[in-house]
Protein backbone atom coordinates (compact mmCIF):
# COMPACT_ATOMS: atom_id res chain seq x y z
CA UNK A 1 0.00 0.00 0.00
CA UNK A 2 1.57 3.29 -0.78
CA UNK A 3 1.42 5.75 1.74
CA UNK A 4 0.33 9.56 1.30
CA UNK A 5 3.44 11.12 1.24
CA UNK A 6 4.85 8.25 -1.47
CA UNK A 7 1.97 9.29 -3.73
CA UNK A 8 2.76 13.03 -3.50
CA UNK A 9 5.77 13.87 -2.07
CA UNK A 10 5.98 17.28 -0.94
CA UNK A 11 9.88 17.32 -2.13
CA UNK A 12 12.61 15.17 -4.11
CA UNK A 13 15.39 14.57 -2.57
CA UNK A 14 18.52 14.01 -4.87
CA UNK A 15 22.24 13.65 -4.69
CA UNK A 16 24.37 16.29 -7.12
CA UNK A 17 27.87 16.02 -7.25
CA UNK A 18 29.90 18.99 -6.40
CA UNK A 19 31.48 19.36 -9.82
CA UNK A 20 27.57 19.53 -11.25
CA UNK A 21 26.66 22.10 -8.78
CA UNK A 22 29.95 24.30 -9.43
CA UNK A 23 28.79 24.22 -13.31
CA UNK A 24 25.36 25.42 -12.72
CA UNK A 25 26.32 27.99 -10.26
CA UNK A 26 28.77 29.27 -13.01
CA UNK A 27 26.11 29.27 -15.45
CA UNK A 28 23.87 31.10 -13.05
CA UNK A 29 21.50 28.55 -13.24
CA UNK A 30 21.55 28.10 -9.10
CA UNK A 31 21.47 31.29 -7.35
CA UNK A 32 20.60 32.93 -3.68
CA UNK A 33 17.35 34.70 -3.12
CA UNK A 34 18.49 38.37 -3.11
CA UNK A 35 16.93 38.27 0.81
CA UNK A 36 19.92 35.25 2.08
CA UNK A 37 22.84 37.15 4.05
CA UNK A 38 26.50 37.85 2.81
CA UNK A 39 28.97 35.05 2.66
CA UNK A 40 30.60 35.08 5.72
CA UNK A 41 32.53 31.96 6.21
CA UNK A 42 36.78 32.05 6.60
CA UNK A 43 39.12 30.08 5.41
CA UNK A 44 39.33 27.62 8.11
CA UNK A 45 35.54 26.97 7.68
CA UNK A 46 36.12 26.17 4.07
CA UNK A 47 39.00 23.82 4.88
CA UNK A 48 37.34 22.23 7.31
CA UNK A 49 34.58 21.50 4.62
CA UNK A 50 37.23 20.79 1.97
CA UNK A 51 39.11 17.57 3.91
CA UNK A 52 35.19 16.33 5.54
CA UNK A 53 34.32 16.26 1.87
CA UNK A 54 38.02 14.51 0.92
CA UNK A 55 37.21 12.29 3.86
CA UNK A 56 34.14 11.43 2.53
CA UNK A 57 32.41 12.57 5.66
CA UNK A 58 28.34 13.93 5.57
CA UNK A 59 28.01 17.93 4.64
CA UNK A 60 24.71 18.33 5.48
CA UNK A 61 22.03 19.03 3.45
CA UNK A 62 21.16 21.31 1.15
CA UNK A 63 17.51 23.18 0.64
CA UNK A 64 16.53 23.92 -3.27
CA UNK A 65 13.76 25.65 -4.68
CA UNK A 66 12.79 25.87 -7.88
CA UNK A 67 11.54 28.42 -9.67
CA UNK A 68 8.84 28.95 -11.83
CA UNK A 69 7.59 31.69 -14.35
CA UNK A 70 5.08 33.28 -11.90
CA UNK A 71 7.65 33.71 -8.87
CA UNK A 72 9.65 37.09 -10.23
CA UNK A 73 12.14 36.69 -7.26
CA UNK A 74 15.09 39.10 -6.96
CA UNK A 75 17.82 36.99 -6.95
CA UNK A 76 21.80 37.24 -7.41
CA UNK A 77 24.85 35.28 -8.02
CA UNK A 78 27.00 33.10 -5.73
CA UNK A 79 30.00 35.39 -4.19
CA UNK A 80 32.98 35.27 -6.71
CA UNK A 81 30.44 33.64 -9.64
CA UNK A 82 29.75 35.86 -12.74
CA UNK A 83 26.81 38.70 -12.57
CA UNK A 84 23.15 37.89 -13.62
CA UNK A 85 22.99 37.47 -17.93
CA UNK A 86 19.50 38.60 -17.32
CA UNK A 87 18.02 35.02 -17.80
CA UNK A 88 16.37 34.28 -14.08
CA UNK A 89 17.86 31.08 -12.41
CA UNK A 90 15.60 27.83 -12.27
CA UNK A 91 16.87 27.32 -8.68
CA UNK A 92 17.50 28.98 -5.81
CA UNK A 93 19.56 27.78 -2.63
CA UNK A 94 17.71 28.04 0.72
CA UNK A 95 19.99 26.46 3.05
CA UNK A 96 23.26 26.08 2.15
CA UNK A 97 25.08 29.24 1.03
CA UNK A 98 27.82 29.11 2.85
CA UNK A 99 29.08 25.70 2.12
CA UNK A 100 28.30 26.02 -1.73
CA UNK A 101 30.11 29.31 -1.78
CA UNK A 102 32.82 28.10 -0.13
CA UNK A 103 33.64 24.95 -2.37
CA UNK A 104 32.68 27.26 -5.71
CA UNK A 105 35.19 29.74 -4.29
CA UNK A 106 37.48 26.85 -3.65
CA UNK A 107 37.65 24.62 -7.27
CA UNK A 108 37.02 27.84 -9.32
CA UNK A 109 39.68 29.87 -7.70
CA UNK A 110 37.55 33.06 -7.14
CA UNK A 111 36.93 35.15 -3.87
CA UNK A 112 39.44 36.31 -1.46
CA UNK A 113 41.71 32.91 -0.64
CA UNK A 114 43.51 30.41 -2.94
CA UNK A 115 43.16 27.02 -1.32
CA UNK A 116 45.89 24.14 -2.20
CA UNK A 117 46.90 20.27 -1.32
CA UNK A 118 49.88 19.30 0.27
CA UNK A 119 49.44 15.92 -1.88
CA UNK A 120 52.54 14.22 0.28
CA UNK A 121 50.64 14.23 3.40
CA UNK A 122 48.54 11.70 1.95
CA UNK A 123 50.91 8.91 1.10
CA UNK A 124 53.36 7.79 2.93
CA UNK A 125 56.23 6.66 0.42
CA UNK A 126 58.56 4.43 2.29
CA UNK A 127 55.77 1.99 2.69
CA UNK A 128 54.56 2.80 -0.93
CA UNK A 129 50.53 3.33 0.52
CA UNK A 130 48.35 5.83 0.62
CA UNK A 131 47.12 6.90 4.67
CA UNK A 132 43.70 5.96 5.78
CA UNK A 133 41.39 9.17 6.52
CA UNK A 134 42.59 9.01 10.77
CA UNK A 135 46.13 9.19 9.39
CA UNK A 136 46.07 12.60 7.68
CA UNK A 137 46.79 15.59 9.51
CA UNK A 138 43.63 17.82 7.36
CA UNK A 139 45.36 20.76 9.12
CA UNK A 140 48.17 20.79 7.23
CA UNK A 141 47.09 18.91 4.37
CA UNK A 142 44.68 21.91 3.18
CA UNK A 143 45.66 25.39 3.16
CA UNK A 144 44.96 28.49 2.25
CA UNK A 145 47.14 31.76 0.86
CA UNK A 146 45.31 35.49 0.16
CA UNK A 147 44.49 35.94 -3.61
CA UNK A 148 47.23 38.23 -4.51
CA UNK A 149 49.33 38.21 -8.01
CA UNK A 150 52.38 36.57 -6.24
CA UNK A 151 50.15 33.37 -5.44
CA UNK A 152 50.86 30.94 -8.46
CA UNK A 153 53.09 28.95 -9.95
CA UNK A 154 56.34 31.09 -9.01
CA UNK A 155 55.41 32.03 -5.77
CA UNK A 156 58.26 31.36 -3.35
CA UNK A 157 55.83 29.64 -0.86
CA UNK A 158 54.56 27.04 -3.16
CA UNK A 159 56.29 24.00 -3.49
CA UNK A 160 55.87 21.63 -6.55
CA UNK A 161 53.84 19.22 -4.11
CA UNK A 162 51.12 21.98 -3.40
CA UNK A 163 48.17 20.92 -5.88
CA UNK A 164 45.58 24.16 -5.94
CA UNK A 165 42.48 23.01 -5.72
CA UNK A 166 41.43 24.95 -8.03
CA UNK A 167 42.82 22.65 -10.68
CA UNK A 168 42.29 19.34 -9.30
CA UNK A 169 40.65 18.51 -12.85
CA UNK A 170 44.05 18.63 -13.93
CA UNK A 171 45.30 16.70 -11.72
CA UNK A 172 46.74 14.27 -14.03
CA UNK A 173 49.04 16.43 -16.18
CA UNK A 174 50.18 17.77 -12.84
CA UNK A 175 51.13 14.65 -12.06
CA UNK A 176 53.31 14.09 -14.91
CA UNK A 177 55.35 17.28 -13.93
CA UNK A 178 55.51 16.21 -10.21
CA UNK A 179 56.24 12.38 -11.29
CA UNK A 180 59.57 13.21 -12.43
CA UNK A 181 60.52 15.92 -9.67
CA UNK A 182 60.30 12.88 -7.44
CA UNK A 183 61.84 10.11 -9.96
CA UNK A 184 65.13 12.30 -9.90
CA UNK A 185 65.03 12.72 -6.54
CA UNK A 186 67.86 9.47 -4.59
CA UNK A 187 67.12 10.09 -1.79
CA UNK A 188 63.06 9.19 -1.99
CA UNK A 189 64.49 5.82 -4.02
CA UNK A 190 61.09 6.02 -6.59
CA UNK A 191 60.91 6.09 -9.72
CA UNK A 192 58.44 8.68 -11.77
CA UNK A 193 56.15 4.81 -12.79
CA UNK A 194 55.99 3.78 -8.89
CA UNK A 195 55.36 8.09 -7.91
CA UNK A 196 52.55 7.78 -11.06
CA UNK A 197 50.70 4.97 -9.27
CA UNK A 198 50.75 5.46 -6.21
CA UNK A 199 49.36 9.41 -6.59
CA UNK A 200 46.82 7.89 -8.62
CA UNK A 201 46.15 5.66 -5.80
CA UNK A 202 45.82 8.82 -3.93
CA UNK A 203 43.99 10.53 -6.44
CA UNK A 204 41.10 8.10 -6.11
CA UNK A 205 40.94 8.09 -2.55
CA UNK A 206 41.06 11.82 -1.77
CA UNK A 207 41.10 14.13 -4.85
CA UNK A 208 38.18 12.77 -6.74
CA UNK A 209 35.49 13.23 -3.96
CA UNK A 210 36.32 17.01 -4.66
CA UNK A 211 34.34 16.40 -8.17
CA UNK A 212 32.36 13.88 -7.79
CA UNK A 213 31.46 14.01 -4.15
CA UNK A 214 27.51 13.53 -3.87
CA UNK A 215 25.84 16.33 -2.09
CA UNK A 216 22.42 15.45 -0.71
CA UNK A 217 19.93 17.98 -1.80
CA UNK A 218 16.16 18.25 -0.93
CA UNK A 219 14.38 20.15 -3.52
CA UNK A 220 10.85 22.02 -3.04
CA UNK A 221 8.52 22.32 -6.45
CA UNK A 222 8.30 25.68 -7.88
CA UNK A 223 4.76 25.39 -6.35
CA UNK A 224 5.33 25.63 -2.96
CA UNK A 225 3.31 28.27 -1.27
CA UNK A 226 5.52 31.57 -0.24
CA UNK A 227 3.40 30.16 4.11
CA UNK A 228 5.58 27.42 3.42
CA UNK A 229 8.66 28.68 2.56
CA UNK A 230 8.55 31.09 5.39
CA UNK A 231 7.97 28.40 7.84
CA UNK A 232 10.75 26.40 6.46
CA UNK A 233 12.72 29.36 6.73
CA UNK A 234 12.04 30.30 10.44
CA UNK A 235 12.52 26.33 11.64
CA UNK A 236 15.98 26.72 9.47
CA UNK A 237 17.15 29.65 11.24
CA UNK A 238 16.03 29.27 14.62
CA UNK A 239 19.46 29.62 16.08
CA UNK A 240 20.50 32.12 13.48
CA UNK A 241 20.09 34.78 11.44
CA UNK A 242 16.44 34.80 11.28
CA UNK A 243 15.15 35.10 7.24
CA UNK A 244 11.18 35.77 7.81
CA UNK A 245 8.49 37.26 6.14
CA UNK A 246 10.01 40.55 5.40
CA UNK A 247 12.97 38.64 3.64
CA UNK A 248 10.79 36.71 1.30
CA UNK A 249 8.89 39.89 0.54
CA UNK A 250 12.33 42.07 0.41
CA UNK A 251 12.91 39.57 -2.69
CA UNK A 252 9.47 39.54 -4.37
CA UNK A 253 9.05 43.50 -4.38
CA UNK A 254 12.45 44.20 -5.48
CA UNK A 255 11.81 43.31 -9.42
CA UNK A 256 8.96 45.92 -8.71
CA UNK A 257 11.01 48.92 -7.94
CA UNK A 258 10.13 48.23 -4.13
CA UNK A 259 13.40 47.99 -1.92
CA UNK A 260 12.37 46.95 1.54
CA UNK A 261 15.69 47.28 2.71
CA UNK A 262 16.25 50.49 1.80
CA UNK A 263 12.79 52.04 2.83
CA UNK A 264 13.34 50.33 6.28
CA UNK A 265 16.66 51.93 6.45
CA UNK A 266 15.47 54.96 5.84
CA UNK A 267 12.50 54.94 8.00
CA UNK A 268 14.56 53.97 11.04
CA UNK A 269 16.88 57.31 10.11
CA UNK A 270 13.94 59.57 10.02
CA UNK A 271 12.06 58.17 13.01
CA UNK A 272 14.60 57.15 16.14
CA UNK A 273 11.97 55.47 17.52
CA UNK A 274 11.73 52.31 15.37
CA UNK A 275 14.91 51.61 15.99
CA UNK A 276 14.59 52.14 20.13
CA UNK A 277 11.26 50.10 20.55
CA UNK A 278 13.27 47.70 18.04
CA UNK A 279 10.09 47.69 15.90
CA UNK A 280 10.10 44.60 13.33
CA UNK A 281 9.48 45.87 9.61
CA UNK A 282 7.37 42.63 8.93
CA UNK A 283 4.66 44.43 11.77
CA UNK A 284 5.23 48.01 8.97
CA UNK A 285 3.89 45.24 6.37
CA UNK A 286 1.20 43.70 8.51
CA UNK A 287 0.11 47.29 9.51
CA UNK A 288 -0.14 48.04 5.53
CA UNK A 289 -1.98 44.76 5.24
CA UNK A 290 -4.42 45.70 7.69
CA UNK A 291 -5.49 48.88 5.93
CA UNK A 292 -5.14 47.48 2.47
CA UNK A 293 -6.92 43.82 3.33
CA UNK A 294 -8.29 43.82 7.00
CA UNK A 295 -6.12 41.55 8.02
CA UNK A 296 -2.52 41.03 9.36
CA UNK A 297 -2.46 36.62 8.73
CA UNK A 298 1.04 35.81 7.67
CA UNK A 299 -0.66 34.22 4.73
CA UNK A 300 -2.54 37.58 3.56
CA UNK A 301 0.66 39.69 4.30
CA UNK A 302 2.48 37.05 1.38
CA UNK A 303 -0.06 36.61 -1.05
CA UNK A 304 -2.49 39.67 -0.95
CA UNK A 305 -0.13 42.16 -0.28
CA UNK A 306 1.17 44.09 -3.08
CA UNK A 307 4.18 46.62 -4.33
CA UNK A 308 1.99 49.46 -4.93
CA UNK A 309 -0.33 49.42 -1.46
CA UNK A 310 3.77 49.28 0.01
CA UNK A 311 4.24 52.22 -2.43
CA UNK A 312 1.05 53.88 -1.17
CA UNK A 313 0.96 53.64 2.19
CA UNK A 314 4.88 52.70 3.88
CA UNK A 315 5.17 56.25 4.45
CA UNK A 316 2.09 57.16 6.78
CA UNK A 317 2.42 53.66 8.59
CA UNK A 318 6.09 54.08 9.66
CA UNK A 319 5.36 57.28 10.70
CA UNK A 320 2.35 56.10 12.43
CA UNK A 321 4.75 53.70 14.37
CA UNK A 322 6.51 56.64 15.17
CA UNK A 323 3.59 58.50 16.54
CA UNK A 324 2.13 55.79 18.28
CA UNK A 325 5.54 55.29 20.58
CA UNK A 326 5.49 59.07 21.00
CA UNK A 327 2.12 59.03 22.25
CA UNK A 328 2.78 56.11 24.64
CA UNK A 329 5.64 57.70 25.72
CA UNK A 330 4.35 60.84 26.70
CA UNK A 331 0.70 59.93 27.84
CA UNK A 332 1.23 56.14 29.15
CA UNK A 333 4.32 56.00 30.68
CA UNK A 334 6.46 53.45 28.07
CA UNK A 335 9.40 54.71 28.83
CA UNK A 336 11.20 52.02 26.58
CA UNK A 337 10.79 48.71 24.58
CA UNK A 338 11.70 47.28 27.77
CA UNK A 339 8.46 48.02 29.42
CA UNK A 340 6.02 47.45 26.11
CA UNK A 341 3.65 45.06 27.71
CA UNK A 342 2.46 44.05 23.88
CA UNK A 343 4.75 44.60 20.76
CA UNK A 344 2.03 43.68 18.63
CA UNK A 345 0.08 46.20 19.59
CA UNK A 346 1.55 49.08 18.36
CA UNK A 347 0.73 47.58 14.96
CA UNK A 348 -3.32 48.08 14.50
CA UNK A 349 -2.65 51.40 16.67
CA UNK A 350 -0.21 52.46 13.87
CA UNK A 351 -2.61 51.36 10.86
CA UNK A 352 -5.56 53.76 12.56
CA UNK A 353 -2.53 56.75 13.46
CA UNK A 354 -3.91 58.90 10.28
CA UNK A 355 -7.49 58.40 11.06
CA UNK A 356 -6.94 61.04 13.90
CA UNK A 357 -4.70 63.92 12.36
CA UNK A 358 -6.96 65.34 10.13
CA UNK A 359 -9.58 65.96 13.13
CA UNK A 360 -10.12 68.87 14.96
CA UNK A 361 -8.11 69.33 17.91
CA UNK A 362 -11.00 69.00 20.56
CA UNK A 363 -11.79 65.85 18.48
CA UNK A 364 -7.98 64.26 18.11
CA UNK A 365 -7.68 65.03 21.83
CA UNK A 366 -10.91 62.38 22.05
CA UNK A 367 -9.75 59.96 19.47
CA UNK A 368 -6.13 60.01 21.13
CA UNK A 369 -8.20 59.27 24.77
CA UNK A 370 -9.69 56.38 23.16
CA UNK A 371 -6.79 54.98 21.64
CA UNK A 372 -4.60 55.24 25.28
CA UNK A 373 -7.68 53.67 26.66
CA UNK A 374 -7.96 50.86 23.99
CA UNK A 375 -3.78 49.99 25.08
CA UNK A 376 -4.97 49.97 28.62
CA UNK A 377 -7.48 47.58 28.22
CA UNK A 378 -5.95 45.54 25.62
CA UNK A 379 -2.81 45.45 28.54
CA UNK A 380 -5.17 44.22 31.65
CA UNK A 381 -6.80 42.01 29.91
CA UNK A 382 -4.33 40.36 28.22
CA UNK A 383 -6.02 39.89 25.12
CA UNK A 384 -2.71 39.63 23.13
CA UNK A 385 -1.22 36.80 24.77
CA UNK A 386 -2.52 34.47 22.37
CA UNK A 387 -3.99 34.98 18.59
CA UNK A 388 -2.40 37.90 18.02
CA UNK A 389 -2.54 37.96 14.08
CA UNK A 390 -6.01 37.23 14.42
CA UNK A 391 -6.69 39.58 17.24
CA UNK A 392 -5.09 42.76 15.40
CA UNK A 393 -7.58 42.27 12.22
CA UNK A 394 -10.47 42.09 14.66
CA UNK A 395 -9.47 45.03 16.49
CA UNK A 396 -8.62 47.20 13.67
CA UNK A 397 -12.11 46.22 12.14
CA UNK A 398 -13.72 48.52 14.82
CA UNK A 399 -10.78 50.63 15.81
CA UNK A 400 -10.62 53.50 13.04
CA UNK A 401 -14.56 54.92 13.25
CA UNK A 402 -14.71 54.71 16.88
CA UNK A 403 -11.70 56.15 18.36
CA UNK A 404 -11.94 59.07 15.62
CA UNK A 405 -16.08 59.40 16.28
CA UNK A 406 -16.85 56.94 19.18
CA UNK A 407 -19.57 55.69 16.97
CA UNK A 408 -20.07 52.09 16.03
CA UNK A 409 -19.02 49.11 17.34
CA UNK A 410 -15.87 49.35 19.92
CA UNK A 411 -12.90 46.93 20.26
CA UNK A 412 -14.42 43.84 22.06
CA UNK A 413 -11.95 44.73 24.53
CA UNK A 414 -13.73 47.94 25.37
CA UNK A 415 -16.83 46.52 26.10
CA UNK A 416 -17.35 42.60 25.72
CA UNK A 417 -14.18 41.68 27.95
CA UNK A 418 -13.24 41.77 31.84
CA UNK A 419 -10.48 42.90 33.80
CA UNK A 420 -10.29 40.22 36.28
CA UNK A 421 -9.17 41.68 39.59
CA UNK A 422 -7.97 38.39 40.63
CA UNK A 423 -5.59 38.42 37.69
CA UNK A 424 -4.39 41.41 39.56
CA UNK A 425 -4.14 40.20 42.76
CA UNK A 426 -2.50 37.05 42.28
CA UNK A 427 -0.27 38.08 38.93
CA UNK A 428 3.43 37.46 39.06
CA UNK A 429 6.30 39.29 37.07
CA UNK A 430 6.15 36.59 34.48
CA UNK A 431 3.17 37.79 33.06
CA UNK A 432 5.27 40.05 31.19
CA UNK A 433 2.14 42.36 29.84
CA UNK A 434 0.31 42.47 33.14
CA UNK A 435 3.45 43.43 35.19
CA UNK A 436 5.09 45.70 32.15
CA UNK A 437 1.33 47.42 32.33
CA UNK A 438 1.78 48.24 36.28
CA UNK A 439 5.17 49.59 36.10
CA UNK A 440 4.16 52.01 32.86
CA UNK A 441 0.89 53.00 34.93
CA UNK A 442 3.33 53.90 37.74
CA UNK A 443 4.91 56.54 35.89
CA UNK A 444 2.13 57.53 34.26
CA UNK A 445 0.90 58.20 37.32
CA UNK A 446 4.19 60.37 38.10
CA UNK A 447 6.22 57.15 40.57
CA UNK A 448 8.89 59.32 42.40
CA UNK A 449 12.46 58.09 42.64
CA UNK A 450 12.34 56.73 45.60
CA UNK A 451 15.85 58.12 46.66
CA UNK A 452 15.39 61.71 45.52
CA UNK A 453 11.97 62.11 45.89
CA UNK A 454 11.95 63.85 42.52
CA UNK A 455 9.14 62.77 39.98
CA UNK A 456 10.39 60.33 37.91
CA UNK A 457 11.54 61.79 33.82
CA UNK A 458 12.04 59.15 31.42
CA UNK A 459 15.54 58.93 31.90
CA UNK A 460 15.15 58.09 35.40
CA UNK A 461 12.51 55.68 35.06
CA UNK A 462 14.50 54.12 31.83
CA UNK A 463 17.23 53.84 34.93
CA UNK A 464 15.47 52.58 37.81
CA UNK A 465 14.54 48.73 38.08
CA UNK A 466 11.71 46.63 39.21
CA UNK A 467 12.79 46.01 43.11
CA UNK A 468 10.47 44.33 45.31
CA UNK A 469 8.69 46.46 48.43
CA UNK A 470 8.49 43.60 50.82
CA UNK A 471 11.71 42.20 50.35
CA UNK A 472 11.87 38.75 48.82
CA UNK A 473 14.41 37.38 51.93
CA UNK A 474 12.49 39.20 54.56
CA UNK A 475 9.14 37.01 53.27
CA UNK A 476 11.26 33.89 53.69
CA UNK A 477 11.53 34.31 56.83
CA UNK A 478 8.48 35.60 57.96
CA UNK A 479 7.71 32.33 55.90
CA UNK A 480 4.66 33.89 54.29
CA UNK A 481 2.23 31.79 52.65
CA UNK A 482 1.93 34.37 49.39
CA UNK A 483 4.78 34.65 46.86
CA UNK A 484 7.18 37.21 47.04
CA UNK A 485 6.87 37.24 43.21
CA UNK A 486 3.44 39.30 42.78
CA UNK A 487 3.65 42.05 40.70
CA UNK A 488 1.60 44.13 42.87
CA UNK A 489 4.92 43.62 45.31
CA UNK A 490 6.65 45.74 42.61
CA UNK A 491 7.73 48.94 42.13
CA UNK A 492 10.76 51.09 39.92
CA UNK A 493 13.10 51.54 43.01
CA UNK A 494 16.53 53.12 42.35
CA UNK A 495 19.77 51.26 42.65
CA UNK A 496 20.48 52.82 46.32
CA UNK A 497 17.43 52.93 47.81
CA UNK A 498 17.24 49.04 47.01
CA UNK A 499 20.51 48.62 48.87
CA UNK A 500 19.06 50.38 51.68
CA UNK A 501 16.02 48.18 51.78
CA UNK A 502 18.37 45.19 51.94
CA UNK A 503 16.44 42.41 53.57
CA UNK A 504 15.17 44.83 56.01
CA UNK A 505 11.25 44.86 57.19
CA UNK A 506 9.48 47.41 55.09
CA UNK A 507 8.76 49.74 58.50
CA UNK A 508 12.36 49.27 59.35
CA UNK A 509 13.37 51.06 55.81
CA UNK A 510 10.82 53.25 55.30
CA UNK A 511 11.44 54.83 59.09
CA UNK A 512 15.46 55.46 57.67
CA UNK A 513 13.30 56.71 54.43
CA UNK A 514 10.71 59.55 56.44
CA UNK A 515 13.98 60.62 58.61
CA UNK A 516 15.62 61.17 54.60
CA UNK A 517 12.73 63.49 53.92
CA UNK A 518 10.03 63.94 56.21
CA UNK A 519 6.45 62.13 57.06
CA UNK A 520 4.74 64.38 54.27
CA UNK A 521 6.80 63.95 51.03
CA UNK A 522 7.25 60.22 52.09
CA UNK A 523 3.54 60.09 52.04
CA UNK A 524 3.43 61.53 48.74
CA UNK A 525 6.10 59.32 47.17
CA UNK A 526 4.66 55.97 48.14
CA UNK A 527 1.35 57.33 46.87
CA UNK A 528 2.86 58.20 43.88
CA UNK A 529 3.94 54.34 43.32
CA UNK A 530 0.45 53.21 44.20
CA UNK A 531 1.24 52.08 48.15
CA UNK A 532 -1.00 53.15 51.31
CA UNK A 533 1.11 54.57 53.91
CA UNK A 534 -1.30 55.58 56.73
CA UNK A 535 0.29 54.45 59.78
CA UNK A 536 -2.30 51.45 59.74
CA UNK A 537 -1.25 50.56 56.65
CA UNK A 538 0.64 46.75 55.94
CA UNK A 539 3.47 48.21 54.82
CA UNK A 540 4.34 49.89 58.20
CA UNK A 541 2.90 46.99 59.72
CA UNK A 542 4.68 44.41 57.96
CA UNK A 543 1.44 42.99 57.42
CA UNK A 544 2.40 41.77 53.40
CA UNK A 545 -0.98 40.06 52.69
CA UNK A 546 -2.75 43.52 53.66
CA UNK A 547 -0.43 45.69 51.81
CA UNK A 548 -1.52 43.35 48.94
CA UNK A 549 -5.25 44.12 49.52
CA UNK A 550 -4.40 48.36 49.82
CA UNK A 551 -2.14 48.39 47.00
CA UNK A 552 -4.63 45.94 44.69
CA UNK A 553 -7.41 48.34 45.54
CA UNK A 554 -5.12 51.73 44.59
CA UNK A 555 -4.40 49.90 41.47
CA UNK A 556 -7.89 48.77 40.29
CA UNK A 557 -8.57 52.90 40.59
CA UNK A 558 -5.30 53.82 38.29
CA UNK A 559 -6.65 50.37 35.70
CA UNK A 560 -10.33 51.97 35.94
CA UNK A 561 -9.25 55.63 35.28
CA UNK A 562 -7.21 54.88 32.58
CA UNK A 563 -9.29 52.11 30.80
CA UNK A 564 -12.83 53.99 31.02
CA UNK A 565 -14.08 49.92 32.69
CA UNK A 566 -15.49 48.93 35.92
CA UNK A 567 -13.64 46.27 37.19
CA UNK A 568 -15.57 43.57 39.39
CA UNK A 569 -13.18 43.12 42.91
CA UNK A 570 -14.55 39.76 43.38
CA UNK A 571 -10.57 38.89 44.52
CA UNK A 572 -9.91 34.77 45.32
CA UNK A 573 -6.71 33.84 46.63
Amino acid sequence: MTSAYESDPIFQTNPLQVLNIVTRIQSREIALPDFQRDFVWDSTRTSELLGSIMSRYPVGTLLFWEQGEGQPFASRSFDGAPRSSGNPPSVLVLDGQQRLTSLYQALTGSGDERYFIKVDEFVDIPSRSVREVPQVDFEKAIFSMPATPKVGRRSHQLKPAHLPIAEVHQFDDWLDDYADIIGNDPQLALTAKEAKSLYREMRDKYINPLKTYGLPVLTLPSSTSMDAVCTIFETLNRTGKPLGPFELLTARFFPQGVNLRDLWDEAEANHRALKEFRIDPYNVLQAICLRVRGSAQRSDVLKQLTGDAIKEHWESTTAGFAGVIDMLQSDCGVTSQKWLPYGMLLTPMAAVWDMQKELKPLERSQALRRLQQFFWASTFTTNYDQGANSQMGADYSRLAKWITAGEGEAPEVMHELPINATTLRTGTVRRKALYSGLICLLVKNRAADFHTGQTMTATRAAEAESHHIFPKAYLAKDQGSESSELMLNRSLIDGETNRIIASHAPSVYIEKMQTAYGEQRLTDVLASHAIASQHTSGLLRDDYTRFLDERLEIVIQLVEEATGKTIQRDVAR
